[in-house]
Protein backbone atom coordinates (compact mmCIF):
# COMPACT_ATOMS: atom_id res chain seq x y z
CA UNK A 1 0.00 0.00 0.00
CA UNK A 2 2.95 2.48 0.46
CA UNK A 3 3.35 2.18 -2.91
CA UNK A 4 0.73 4.26 -3.98
CA UNK A 5 0.95 7.00 -1.45
CA UNK A 6 3.10 9.09 -4.04
CA UNK A 7 -0.15 8.61 -6.31
CA UNK A 8 -2.60 9.90 -3.84
CA UNK A 9 -0.07 12.71 -3.30
CA UNK A 10 0.01 13.19 -6.96
CA UNK A 11 -3.88 12.87 -7.57
CA UNK A 12 -4.43 15.27 -4.65
CA UNK A 13 -2.35 18.00 -6.09
CA UNK A 14 -3.79 17.95 -9.92
CA UNK A 15 -6.93 18.48 -7.48
CA UNK A 16 -5.91 21.42 -6.51
CA UNK A 17 -3.70 22.56 -9.23
CA UNK A 18 -5.98 25.40 -10.35
CA UNK A 19 -5.70 26.88 -6.70
CA UNK A 20 -1.89 26.33 -6.50
CA UNK A 21 -1.26 28.26 -9.67
CA UNK A 22 -3.75 30.86 -8.96
CA UNK A 23 -1.95 31.62 -5.26
CA UNK A 24 1.16 31.10 -6.75
CA UNK A 25 0.91 33.45 -9.99
CA UNK A 26 -0.73 36.28 -7.94
CA UNK A 27 2.11 35.95 -4.88
CA UNK A 28 4.48 36.51 -7.74
CA UNK A 29 2.16 39.11 -8.89
CA UNK A 30 2.38 37.89 -12.28
CA UNK A 31 -0.25 38.41 -14.76
CA UNK A 32 -1.86 35.45 -16.96
CA UNK A 33 0.27 36.31 -19.82
CA UNK A 34 3.34 36.57 -17.99
CA UNK A 35 2.93 33.60 -16.01
CA UNK A 36 1.92 31.59 -19.30
CA UNK A 37 5.08 32.97 -20.72
CA UNK A 38 7.23 31.60 -18.25
CA UNK A 39 5.57 28.18 -18.60
CA UNK A 40 5.91 28.22 -22.19
CA UNK A 41 1.40 28.08 -22.33
CA UNK A 42 -1.24 30.70 -23.34
CA UNK A 43 -2.75 33.02 -21.27
CA UNK A 44 -5.81 31.53 -21.69
CA UNK A 45 -4.56 27.97 -20.97
CA UNK A 46 -4.03 29.20 -17.48
CA UNK A 47 -6.94 30.83 -17.23
CA UNK A 48 -8.71 27.34 -17.99
CA UNK A 49 -6.08 25.44 -15.36
CA UNK A 50 -7.30 27.87 -12.74
CA UNK A 51 -10.53 27.64 -13.20
CA UNK A 52 -10.55 23.76 -12.93
CA UNK A 53 -11.52 23.23 -16.28
CA UNK A 54 -9.94 20.22 -18.36
CA UNK A 55 -6.25 20.75 -19.40
CA UNK A 56 -3.75 18.42 -21.45
CA UNK A 57 -1.58 16.25 -19.16
CA UNK A 58 1.77 18.28 -20.92
CA UNK A 59 -0.12 21.17 -19.67
CA UNK A 60 -0.14 20.07 -15.81
CA UNK A 61 3.52 19.03 -16.38
CA UNK A 62 4.51 22.49 -16.57
CA UNK A 63 2.64 23.87 -14.67
CA UNK A 64 4.09 21.46 -12.02
CA UNK A 65 7.68 22.58 -13.00
CA UNK A 66 6.62 25.99 -12.54
CA UNK A 67 5.29 25.46 -9.25
CA UNK A 68 8.55 23.76 -8.33
CA UNK A 69 10.49 26.51 -9.74
CA UNK A 70 8.69 29.10 -8.04
CA UNK A 71 8.71 27.26 -4.16
CA UNK A 72 12.80 27.17 -4.53
CA UNK A 73 12.90 30.65 -5.47
CA UNK A 74 15.53 32.35 -2.66
CA UNK A 75 12.12 35.33 -2.57
CA UNK A 76 10.21 32.28 -1.39
CA UNK A 77 11.78 31.16 1.23
CA UNK A 78 12.34 34.64 2.82
CA UNK A 79 8.61 35.26 2.85
CA UNK A 80 7.96 32.43 4.89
Amino acid sequence: MTALVPYLELAETLDQLGVLLRSTRRTRRLSLRAAGDEMGLSWATVARIENGEGYAAASAVAVLKWLDDAWHEPAHHRSA
